[in-house]
């Protein structure tokens, strides 16, 4: 039951870290996208803004996973203790009788 205890920390840890880092990575918005400099083309300035916004859109996209992978180690945990609760059930149940 001690190295469950363990594991479900560490589950609990670990989740918090994903979701802590997703938010600092979220702070790092400003340095990832300044605004763009202006080229004296309109057509550069296209093309910088497109790239930028990319830029932007994967960022967002890597915090918004390592959310997710935050999420499912919290689902993962929550689920190993249901099924520890689950298992302690039944044989509690098994062992009603014996005594």
């Amino acid at each position: 039951m001690a190295d469950l205890k363990v594991v479900m920390s560490d589950l609990t840890s670990m989740a918090g870290t994903f979701h802590r880092e997703a938010g600092h990575y979220r702070e790092l918005h400003p340095q990832v996208a300044p605004p763009p400099a202006g080229g004296g083309d309109a057509g550069l300035d296209h093309a910088v803004k497109e790239v930028a916004d990319l830029i932007v859109a994967l960022h967002t996209g890597f915090a918004d996973r390592l959310d997710d992978h935050g999420d499912k180690v919290t689902a993962a945990r929550d689920s190993l203790r249901r099924h520890d609760i689950d298992v302690h059930g039944l044989f509690e149940d098994l062992m009603a009788g014996e005594g």
